[in-house]
């Protein structure tokens, strides 16, 4: 079937809006509401779909009365959908429409069991062929819950004028096709919001469900084509197989504000894009499935001026990074971000080998597991700036890791609060050249400091060792300045 046939779908709707109206004039129930209330609603016309024939008992599946309401082209309309439960045995498709409204109160949808998963969407508002512009969706619970449920719930395609709000998938996604949703603003002056988007339960592997989708679902999808800006506000996704929130999209903006992701594979959080941003977001992994082998948290991909602030990063069952900084990145920052990672070998926070200048302010990192907090790798021109960095924690020094790790030339480390006790772990290796340690206070079980750079600068350093070693030694290096340090128990240098 094809439900968005142009012709006949407009064809039904003035069919269907010429008979509304004239039951208006003889004062029977009608499905458009009178002019003051749709002058009130911002909409030129509005409809109620069950009085215009849509079943809310979910005995009948409501496509035809969508296709005859909201088709292809569809302007100025809202439809309110009264509380109840909606079943819908097919995708439904609208494009090219503009200033429409789905907005539903208490209402639920939910997929019939021989829902034709050929077309695997309910709702597909807009295409990137013929998009659609100012659409808003609100108020719907999809319910999943059913055994082998799972497809697309929204996905919304617009030049501009996006505003989600309000939508739960209940149930975990089983279905094996295309997660719960997709957005795109294509215009790159374009906007969109998405607030409290929930998809808590997750979804399966594909080996696990009757569907083929490569892995398995995404919870949130923002699409490759999108150029515009996207603000997702106060989302909560639980643990899907190809990652929670997927928005590495370099040629347009993402902001995630707030919200909650736990249990994603690959990565929970995901951005690129310049100026794109993740802020107060809390971020979990405290489950792991068989297939679960990457969980990374939180993945700043691609861009300039990216920003991770006020983020709370907890890995009490961590297999993945909790939060990396990719190749392709040319400048990020980040600041006031709390990462707890349990008692496994496993890294805080990584930086590749091409990105580029990373600022790091004001953040906290406690590791009781073997790994690094904070690891520098390449040569790339810019350098990595680490201000008011504190790491703490029962990490081992196992297979020689210390807690910072730097392989980069002209990085800086202002004032860091390191406290390592745990077995054979040292403070900071500096291997990259030309670096600055300057202020705070490194104590480790083994060496504080630990250096085999040229150049390496140490002013107004203290460090101190719990076990019997000396606060720094120079393993190799030339020109090596130490300003005004205190160092307990001295220096060792590398033998002649």
């Amino acid at each position: 079937m094809q439900p968005n046939d142009d012709t006949s779908n407009r064809s039904n709707r003035r069919t269907f809006l010429t008979t509304a109206t004239a039951a208006a004039t003889a004062a029977t129930s009608v499905a458009i509401t009178g002019t003051s209330s749709a002058q009130s609603s911002g909409y030129g016309t509005v409809v109620d779909v069950v009085e215009a024939g849509a079943d809310n008992t979910g005995s009948e599946p409501i496509n035809p009365v969508l296709n005859r309401l909201a088709g292809v082209g569809t302007t100025d309309t809202l439809l309110r959908f009264p509380p109840g439960t909606y079943a819908m045995d097919e995708m439904f498709r609208t494009a090219g429409y503009d200033h429409i409204g789905f907005v539903g109160d208490d209402a639920t949808i939910v997929p019939t069991p021989n829902f034709d998963t050929s077309a695997p969407w309910l709702f597909r508002l807009g295409v990137l062929a013929n998009p659609g512009r100012n659409l808003r969706f609100e108020g719907f619970t999809f319910d999943y819950r059913a055994p082998d449920t799972g497809v697309r719930a929204l996905e919304a395609q617009v030049t501009t004028g996006l505003s989600v709000r309000d939508v739960r998938v209940v149930g975990e996604h089983d279905g094996g096709t295309f997660g719960p949703a997709l957005f795109t603003v294509l215009d790159p002056d374009g906007w969109g919001t998405v607030e409290r988007f929930a998809a808590p339960d997750g979804g399966e592997y594909s080996v696990n469900t009757p569907g083929d989708i490569e892995v398995g679902p995404t919870g949130v999808l923002v699409s490759p084509y999108h150029r515009g800006t996207l603000r997702l506000r106060d989302l909560d996704i639980g643990g899907f197989p190809d990652n929670g929130l997927y928005a590495s999209t370099p040629d347009g903006r993402v902001l995630v504000e707030g919200g909650r992701f736990r249990n994603s594979n690959v990565a929970n959080v995901r951005i690129a894009g310049d100026g794109s941003a993740v802020l107060g977001t809390r971020i979990e992994v405290d489950a792991n499935r068989p297939e679960d082998v990457n969980q990374r948290g939180l993945r700043l991909d691609e861009g300039r001026d990216l920003r991770a602030e006020n983020v709370s990063i907890g890995l009490s069952r961590p297999n993945g990074y909790a939060l990396s900084v990719q190749d392709d990145v040319e400048t990020a920052h980040i600041e006031g971000v709390e990462i707890t990672v349990g008692d496994r070998p496993n890294t805080a926070m990584v930086v590749s080998p091409t990105a580029n200048h990373v600022s790091i302010d004001d953040t906290e990192i406690h590791l009781d597991g073997g790994g690094y907090g904070l690891a520098i790798f390449g040569d790339a021109p810019g350098p990595i700036v680490a201000r008011n960095l504190s790491i703490s924690g029962w990490a081992t020094g196992q297979a020689g890791r210390p807690a910072v790790l730097c392989y980069r030339d002209h990085c800086e480390f202002h004032d860091l609060e390191v406290y390592q006790p745990g077995t054979d772990r040292r403070a900071i290796d500096v291997h990259g050249d030309d670096c600055l340690v300057s202020g705070g206070t490194y104590m480790a079980s083994n060496y504080p400091l630990y250096n085999t750079g040229s150049r390496t600068r140490f002013h107004g350093v203290t460090a101190d060792s719990w076990g019997e070693y000396p606060a720094l030694y120079l393993l190799d290096g030339d020109g090596i300045e130490i300003v005004d340090c205190t160092l307990y128990g001295g220096i060792r240098e590398r033998e002649p």
